[in-house]
């Protein structure tokens, strides 16, 4: 049996909500609207199509064809007079006509679009639980839970484009999925975040496996030793390296993981906490705070609580989070989620939206080794964010 720390330290920010009406989905249930809101694109690489919302349009291009008939005018002297036809025929070519996915900005502060909207989910898809743990059993394997993808310690620090693994240094960093390594090494003559040097000693790997015909990459940073070489083939569960606190890693040492989806960027990452299996016999809620045009809102709070576990022997559980930032991190290609908490016990919980004077709330079942869905809707959000980002990454 694994027990988690209750921390309950967590910065909060306040936001005004008026009592709306909620809607919650979780696996095999139905009606899990899905929709976004503005978020940065890019003028420099176009993305792959997203297959997610792939159509197939045929059009029709007219081809001109040349046919040359001689006639004969009997005279004195013969001559030949050479009349072009000009037959068109029809070709049918198949033009793939797509929706961009939130294929992701490729420069901090690029002019914001409107996001597409996604086809309503009749049931979630099958979580993508493909990665195992990057950290042995014995050391801290569990997500770090005051700096979570997309939050900001209350707009103290940046929007966290990963998840950390808070160890001692030395601890050892395993590969969270079989693939080959891209880079490792130093980062001080290449951009793998906010400039040169910002995750010190790091490893990539691009994983074996593709999502909506994208490639995967897995950023391991701030290590204190790399072990693996670039074009090397690596093995889920083989050590890359040891945790340190090369870089920007301010918070002591700890090892920082990304997801990154179609490019190995700092613009291009997903919530790791949606790619990490569960301990066995727990598992993962994700969900989607938006206001009345359908807009995600961030830096909402968030407090999950336990109603009653599956594992009686489990005790009461709290957790707390925030939605996340508008700015450069990624939803979920086809969840569209803004936030996300991994790893609990299968069982029935409380999830509350709640600023100063309300609390809007509702029950969801997270099963064991599933992905659970809870969604709140409509909600009045007066109050703006702006970000304050500390230098932290």
């Amino acid at each position: 049996m694994r027990v988690l720390h209750c921390l309950t330290s967590v910065p909060r920010l306040s936001l005004n909500l008026l009592l709306p009406w909620i809607v919650i989905v979780c696996t095999g249930c139905d009606n899990a609207l899905i929709s976004f809101v503005t978020w940065p694109t890019s003028t420099l690489r176009p993305p792959e199509v997203n297959y997610a919302t792939y159509t197939d349009t045929p059009t029709v291009t007219l081809t001109a064809t040349v046919t040359s008939t001689a006639t004969q005018t009997s005279t004195s002297t013969s001559t030949a007079t050479v009349t072009n036809t000009y037959t068109p025929t029809h070709t049918m070519t198949h033009t793939p006509s797509s929706t961009p996915s939130p294929f992701p900005t490729r420069a901090i502060g690029s002019t914001l679009t409107p996001m597409p909207t996604l086809e309503p989910l009749s049931n979630l898809p099958e979580p993508h639980f493909w990665l195992g743990r990057p950290v042995p059993h014995g050391h801290q394997d569990f997500v770090e839970p005051n700096y979570r993808y997309g939050t900001t310690q209350g707009g103290e620090l940046r929007p966290h484009h990963g998840v950390d693994f808070d160890n001692f240094i030395d601890t050892p960093v395993i590969a969270a999925a079989s693939g080959r390594v891209i880079f490792s090494g130093s980062d001080q003559g290449i951009e793998l975040g906010i400039g040169m040097g910002f995750y010190g000693n790091a490893v990539v790997v691009q994983i074996d496996q593709n999502y909506l015909h994208q490639p995967i990459y897995i950023l391991y940073g701030h290590l204190n030793t790399t072990l693996v070489k670039i074009g090397q083939r690596v093995t889920q569960g083989e050590q890359l390296g040891t945790v340190g606190g090369t870089g920007v890693a301010k918070g002591g040492s700890h090892l920082h993981l990304e997801i990154r989806v179609g490019y190995n960027d700092y613009l291009s990452t997903r919530n790791p906490e949606l790619w990490i299996r569960p301990f066995q016999g727990w598992g993962t809620l994700a969900g989607r705070i938006t206001d009345e045009d359908a807009n995600l809102i961030p830096m909402a709070n968030i407090t999950i609580r336990s109603v009653a576990l599956d594992d009686q022997e489990q005790g009461p559980l709290h957790r707390y989070t925030t939605t996340y930032v508008r700015e450069t991190v990624n939803p979920d290609d086809v969840l569209g989620e803004n936030f996300v908490i991994s790893d609990l016990p299968a069982g029935t919980y409380n999830v509350s939206v709640n600023n100063i004077r309300s609390t809007l709330s509702k029950t969801v079942y997270v099963g064991a080794d599933q992905l659970a869905w809870v969604e709140f809707r409509d909600i009045n959000a007066r109050a703006s964010w702006t970000p304050t980002p500390a230098d932290e990454q």
